[in-house]
């Protein structure tokens, strides 16, 4: 298993040295010094000495380059031997006559060797590169697949599928939560047998342990945090009883368990980060909320309380009209209230970090219809028209949400040009699913950027009735954009229009 887990790092295409076993090997170098010996016979007498000497130093250069150290020695050996039984005189004998040979066959042999230990050395320092490519890439790899998950659990979980398939032993990421809350632990291999007290263990003193490891090496495990400090996790292999990684081993699997806690720490923090946002947005919304609430309500309270002073004190002497104007006036302050009131509420729900839209499919007509009874209601004898062709499609939303969009615009007109102003709502088909358009024939919008009107807390200007929390507008952009479509306002001549655009297929779902 740990030549498996070594595969991964190691060359692709691995050397004739490396494929081939050492008997054989030696063999080889035999070989190779029978060919040299041959081609010295045949070229006996055509060379001297030093000239065959040539040829058995291009087998043991051959033979070092091609096989392992060990075999170019022996080559060298066997070759020398050789040069010196078969051609130095006396032949047939190991015995030396003169020391012109002597020279030769200790050049030879110095050469040769020193040949073994260069090759050998330039093929180490090529493996090593290789391996450190390998290596390299794994890293870039791991990094490039973590990249693709979105939060740190998912995270966690394809780092230990990934490990667990590249090194081909088991694996498993170990995460701390919160305060008090156990290690959570990710693998591919669910019924695998890990050693929490390991991890625990590393974690609390930042370094790694098991096989290899100064600490617990007699565990069949390799275990690292994800840091030397503060780590709030770290990685666990399982191994084989026989399994004892290198150093080099071990160093790449450290490199590989701070290349996970780096990327599960960074999406842990970026997601407290986003929730803490989200929290400090809810709490300013909230806060901005209730101060509107308490300044907004104050005017419409205090006419119901006039009115109804007025009634009480003074309700017996006056005449039936005064009476049905201070009537009319408590109904239209309290529905006024009402309308803020739900405003207020919605966009504190809408402001949670986490809501979801509760959609179904829903009649356009059945939209406009409550809609404008809800507002001939409030605004009783506005002129408010709206028509709906045959055919128009459904649309999957929240009818509540936006029958109040609906409400709020209608609102709006009535508010800003007058009850007496004449509103038109029209809804049709648009390139990409329905519209539906309110226009008021009023003074029109104010000067300036019209996508202003859609910012939280902004009033328009002028008006029979102006005022309110300034939340309707902003309300119906985040409603509608919520649902997937987009509102938008132009000017008329004469009044203005605000159109909504919806779309017929799913809507975007406010999951955030």
């Amino acid at each position: 298993m740990l030549a498996t887990a070594m595969s991964a790092t190691e060359p692709a295409a691995l050397p004739f040295s490396a494929r081939t076993a050492p008997p054989l090997q030696l063999a080889l170098a035999g070989v190779a010094t029978a060919a040299a010996t041959l081609a010295c016979w045949w070229l006996d007498g055509r060379m001297s000495v030093a000239g065959l000497a040539l040829v058995y130093l291009v087998a043991v250069v051959a033979t070092a380059a091609l096989l392992n150290r060990t075999a170019g020695v022996a080559a060298s050996l066997m070759c020398v031997c050789a040069l010196n039984y078969f051609f130095v005189p006396p032949r047939y004998s190991f015995e030396v006559d003169g020391a012109e040979y002597w020279w030769t066959l200790a050049v030879l042999l110095g050469v040769s060797l020193g040949l073994n230990t260069l090759i050998a050395g330039v093929r180490a320092r090529q493996v090593r590169a290789e391996q450190g490519e390998a290596r390299a890439a794994q890293l870039h790899a791991l990094g490039e697949t973590m990249a693709q998950c979105r939060g740190h659990a998912s995270m966690a979980q394809q780092a230990a599928r990934w490990l667990t398939a590249q090194l081909g032993l088991t694996c498993a990421v170990f995460v701390r939560g919160a305060e008090g809350e156990p290690l959570a632990v990710y693998t591919a291999l669910p019924a695998a047998q890990f050693h929490p007290q390991s991890v625990e263990w590393a974690i609390e003193h930042g370094r790694a342990l098991g096989r290899g490891c100064p600490d617990w090496p007699d565990l069949p495990l390799w275990c690292a945090p994800f840091s030397q400090h503060g780590a709030r996790g770290a990685v666990q292999l399982l191994l084989g009883r026989d399994e004892n990684p290198g150093r080099e081993t071990l160093d790449h699997w450290q490199s590989l368990a701070r290349q996970v806690g780096l990327s599960v720490e960074r999406e842990r923090a970026a997601e407290a980060a986003e929730q803490a946002q989200d929290l400090a947005h809810s709490e300013a919304t909230r806060n901005t909320l209730l101060a509107s609430l308490s300044h907004d309500l104050r005017t419409p309270l205090a006419a119901i309380i006039g009115s109804a002073s007025a009634l009480r004190a003074q309700g017996d002497s006056m005449s039936e009209g005064q009476r049905a104007r201070l009537l009319a006036n408590l109904e239209n302050e309290a529905r006024d209230m009402t309308l803020m009131a739900d405003n207020i509420l919605q966009m504190a729900r809408l402001s949670q970090p986490r809501w979801r839209l509760a959609t179904h499919w829903e009649s356009v007509e059945e939209l406009l219809g409550s809609a404008v009874e809800r507002m001939r209601r409030r605004w009783q004898g506005a002129r408010i028209q709206w028509r709906v062709p045959a055919g128009l499609p459904p649309v999957q939303a929240e009818a509540g949400l936006i029958a109040q969009v609906i409400a709020n615009l209608v609102d709006n007109a009535l508010r800003h040009a007058g009850s007496e102003a004449e509103v038109i709502i029209q809804a049709g088909r648009s390139r990409d699913g329905v519209f539906i358009a309110v226009r008021d024939h009023g003074p029109g919008l104010p000067e300036g950027g019209v996508d202003q009107l859609f910012d939280r807390y902004q009033r328009g200007s002028g008006g029979a009735r102006a005022g309110g929390t300034g939340l309707g507008l902003a309300i119906c952009k985040t409603i509608v954009q919520a649902h997937g479509g987009q509102i938008r306002a132009r000017r008329c001549t004469p009044g203005s229009e605000f159109r909504i655009d919806l779309p017929v297929a799913n809507p975007k779902q406010a999951d955030e």
